[in-house]
């Protein structure tokens, strides 16, 4: 709902807490949509989560970490993902600096929503 790349999950086993879990999520590229399947690999609940997708229509694969730092009544996080692209990809989607400057501003844009959607649920004075 939050990340700006993410059209739709499917098939959803599990949360992204828990080891082993699973899920297919439909992925806004730079040339349409693709379906991913992935994985939790790691986790620690309230501290952090890993987990790496494969694009079943394609050879890009990636491993995602999430780290939680506790700050204030909240916390931080940060995103650190590692992407494997495949060789001879058409002009530009082959730049690694283009994959890398998409990335940045999809995640910053999810950042934000999900700030929103998170603020949102804060009991507000009346």
């Amino acid at each position: 709902m939050w990340h700006s790349q993410v059209a739709a999950p499917k098939d959803v086993a599990g949360t992204f807490d828990e080891v082993g879990s699973t899920a297919t999520l439909v992925v806004k590229l730079l040339d349409g949509l693709h379906d991913f399947h992935i994985e939790v690999t790691a986790a620690e609940p309230g501290r952090m989560s890993t987990h790496v997708g494969q694009q079943l229509d394609g050879p890009m694969r990636y491993t995602s970490t999430v780290r939680y730092t506790p700050a204030g009544s909240g916390f931080d996080w940060r995103w650190d993902e590692d992407n494997e692209l495949p060789d001879g990809l058409p002009g530009p989607f082959g730049s690694e600096a283009l994959l890398a400057r998409f990335k940045e501003l999809t995640l910053s844009q999810s950042a934000e929503v999900n700030k929103m959607l998170l603020e949102a649920m804060v009991p507000q004075p009346a």
